[in-house]
């Protein structure tokens, strides 16, 4: 069946950025994710829902605890493999009671690898990979422009949250709440400082590539 929209523009639709506050964090290790149901609307939408989730292969191995699958994404006539992996967990001398939670994992986790490889959410999270792919020169783009035609976004530094300092009370701007999000295993709904009272410890914590960046977009502040 042909689509009714060109291959070329669901990628370019797949592409653009996600509406603010998509990104979440990992209440574990705060780390950055988009969930899997925003993904799963993204391609509704671009490709009008003529696409097709295929399961290709799918390994439960209850002895050593895991399970890996390998999933296929169809837009049109193109294709797009993920590979996921997850733990089964429990006492390995019982038998396991929560594969399904398991293999649902790995299922999830392929689909948004096969997802990832159209670079899916990559301008959203590429401030908060700084210390990762997002910090390498050639994808330097990822962070200074939207998608074609797409209304770029001009950030507001300044623009101030309704969140407050611990310390002197001041209203946190939008960058000092993100920069929070830098600091490993912080709670940033109850630590809350501005970035004049953030304590060094906690400075020193995040990737200096990130701290130069605040410090050098806020230096007129």
């Amino acid at each position: 069946m042909r689509m009714e929209r060109d291959y070329k523009d669901i990628v370019a639709e797949l592409k653009k950025t996600f509406p603010k506050d998509t990104v979440k964090f990992r209440s574990d290790n705060h780390r950055p994710y988009i969930p899997n149901q925003v993904y799963t609307d993204r391609v509704e939408s671009a490709t009008e829902s003529r696409w097709n989730l295929e399961i290709k292969e799918l390994e439960i191995n209850v002895p050593h605890r895991f399970v890996k699958s390998i999933v296929q994404v169809q837009i049109d006539a193109h294709f797009r493999d993920g590979y996921g992996f997850a733990v089964i967990p429990g006492d390995p001398s019982k038998e396991p009671s929560n594969i399904n939670t398991a293999v649902d994992k790995a299922v999830n986790e392929a689909f948004l690898t096969a997802l990832d490889s159209y670079q899916m959410g990559w301008r959203d999270l590429a401030p908060y990979k700084m210390n990762d792919w997002a910090g390498n020169p050639a994808l330097k783009h990822l962070l200074e422009q939207a998608s074609p035609g797409e209304q770029t976004v001009v950030s507001q530094p300044h623009m101030r949250t309704h969140r407050q300092c611990l310390v002197c009370g001041k209203a946190l701007t939008e960058d000092e709440w993100d920069l929070l999000g830098q600091v490993p295993n912080l709670n940033r709904d109850k630590m809350t400082y501005c970035f004049e009272h953030l304590p060094n410890h906690l400075k020193r914590k995040i990737d200096k590539a990130v701290l130069q960046q605040f410090e050098k977009k806020n230096s007129d502040a």
